[in-house]
């Protein structure tokens, strides 16, 4: 089924008119899911071959626990065909100056995107950060073969309070899939990676997206290369 920025097939558009129709055609799998609330979804992206990605993070030998960035940008140079450890990206983040070493341990090794984007740079795989971004801007860079990374907040992803503090990002995960209503092409939600739980290819929906993601901000980190590109691994 192709999707155009013309809308959708039959010539419907998007149930919102304020927002642009999915600018991508097939450019990553496509899949169906039936999502947790019994809603049928069509699914843009490969969830399930970049589930094998993620891991629990803290695998390092200094350890930090405070990894989710350096995770998530492992996450990414694996969907690009890079082979790296959590343990030597953590070294390599040390080394450089690119993560957050002071106090305890379990709070350090921390990134912002700027250190991210350097990692990610350091491996062959330029990217950008953006901001204020709308879900169909993150969809679009999904259905594109972008490899994503979003700054969010981990208490609204987990649902636990502990962790909202003052409901600032406070969190990286990885966005793998955009699930899609099939007759009007409304966004139902994301699947995500999160090294902070150690689930991969999980289903989040808008409502929660809305607050963990787009009312903290909309940040992310995009990839310049799309996937099929080849990256440099110089690391």
């Amino acid at each position: 089924m192709n999707f155009t920025s013309a809308g959708w097939p039959g010539g419907d558009v998007p149930p919102d008119p304020g927002q642009p129709g999915p600018e991508a055609v097939n450019e990553v799998p496509t899949s169906t899911d039936v999502l947790p609330d019994g809603r049928t979804a069509i699914v843009f992206g490969d969830v399930t071959g970049d589930a094998k990605f993620n891991h629990q993070q803290g695998d390092n030998t200094y350890g930090f626990q405070g990894t989710c960035g350096l995770c998530s940008c492992e996450d990414v140079i694996a969907q690009f065909g890079g082979d790296v450890t959590e343990a030597q990206i953590v070294d390599h983040a040390v080394a450089k100056g690119e993560c957050d070493v002071s106090g305890n341990p379990e709070a350090a090794g921390g990134t912002t995107l700027g250190d991210q984007a350097a990692v990610l740079a350091d491996y062959g795989i330029p990217a950008h950060a953006e901001q204020q971004q709308s879900f169909e801007d993150l969809a679009a860079e999904v259905q594109q073969g972008h490899g994503v990374i979003i700054e969010a907040n981990a208490g609204y992803l987990w649902h636990d309070g502990r962790y909202v503090e003052n409901g600032q990002d406070n969190h990286a995960v990885t966005v793998t899939g955009v699930a899609r209503d099939p007759e009007t092409g409304a966004i139902q939600g994301f699947y995500i990676n999160d090294s902070g739980t150690g689930k991969s290819g999980e289903f989040v929906d808008s409502a929660t997206m809305t607050k963990a993601w787009l009312n903290t901000g909309g940040q992310a980190l995009v990839t310049d290369l799309v996937r099929g590109d080849s990256a440099t691994t110089a690391a």
